[in-house]
């Protein structure tokens, strides 16, 4: 597993804080439409994701931790990975750098994808739906629905990176 610190600007900044202000529950989750994606992001991985999972936890501190786990296409490998990128916005505002993990090894972060379900997922919405048991049980909810599956795997990770570099 590899991971990167990424500087992100003071309105890239302003875009997570305003991600965190929609979020009225403690901990939860929201899938985002491809205009939601915050540009810290590069836009040359924003436009290989089919889709991005929103996650976030408050601390008893008031502090933040959002993170983006973009699932995106690996064409060389015929395989959906997992590429989450997080960010801590305290009560002053987001932090300044946020991480990138790359590589993670959490279960289930890379599923393999036949040619014939490739064309399927690129040219519908049907990649927020796969693989099955992986998903979410609706477009929105607590964290805890997302209990033992990739994405939390996704979400712990990265934020017990964030919680090291911070």
């Amino acid at each position: 597993m590899q991971f990167s610190i990424y500087s992100i600007t003071s309105t890239q900044q302003a875009e997570f804080e305003e991600l965190a202000n929609k979020r009225k529950l403690e901990s939860g989750y929201a899938w985002l439409s491809s205009s939601e994606i915050p540009s810290a992001i590069p836009a040359s991985l924003r436009s290989k994701m089919t889709s991005t999972l929103l996650m976030w936890e408050r601390t008893s501190s008031g502090c933040m931790y959002l993170v983006c786990n973009g699932i995106r296409l690996d064409e060389k490998d015929n395989a959906l990975d997992q590429e989450p990128f997080g960010v801590v916005v305290h009560s002053s505002g987001a932090s300044p750098t946020g991480i990138f993990i790359h590589h993670g090894d959490w279960r289930n972060r890379t599923i393999p994808i036949t040619p014939e379900v490739k064309q399927v997922l690129e040219s519908t919405s049907l990649g927020n739906y796969f693989p099955l048991r992986e998903v979410p049980s609706g477009p929105s909810g607590p964290l805890s629905d997302l209990s033992k599956t990739s994405h939390e795997g996704a979400f712990r990770t990265t934020v017990q990176k964030l919680t090291r570099s911070t």
